[in-house]
């Protein structure tokens, strides 16, 4: 008999149901999420100047998905804000306003693969001292096999 339940069907091809050729196996997930990520980056601004900070690079082995990246000003109204991918040797530029209120956060959200070496740079610009910034990337974390 022929059919869809026949291991010799060309359709039951490795990987395509989980059937090796020999047995059916649960194969490997080659995406999935592995664990949640998230890095919280705020300081208090020490000296006049742009505040600049960079989330953890993407280990090998690993895949990263922003799903959003945040940055608020709470002591007051400074220069423009911005929040950056890096990815290789390029710097993509996601969001940015051009001169946030106090407390009025810049936001993006969305869903971006960094991989292995890339990361997120958030920046405000002519910060005071004494400047108190939060920010900070969400995400999720994919193990893929090396």
């Amino acid at each position: 008999m022929s059919g869809p339940t026949d291991p010799a069907e060309a359709h039951f091809d490795k990987g395509l149901w989980g059937y090796d050729g020999s047995e059916w196996r649960k194969l490997q997930l080659l995406w999935g999420y592995y664990d949640r990520w998230q890095e919280y980056l705020g300081e208090t601004k020490s000296g006049d100047g742009h505040f600049t900070v960079s989330c953890a690079a993407v280990p090998a082995g690993y895949v990263y998905v922003l799903q959003m990246a945040t940055l608020v000003n709470d002591t007051g109204a400074r220069g423009a804000v911005r929040i950056w991918a890096r990815t290789g040797s390029s710097l993509f530029f996601l969001v940015g306003k051009v001169t946030p209120a106090q407390y009025e956060p810049l936001v993006w959200t969305g869903a971006l693969a960094l991989k292995a070496g890339d990361y997120v740079q958030l920046q405000q610009l002519s910060c005071q001292d004494g400047d108190m910034i939060y920010c900070g990337v969400w995400g999720y974390k994919m193990r893929i096999a090396m």
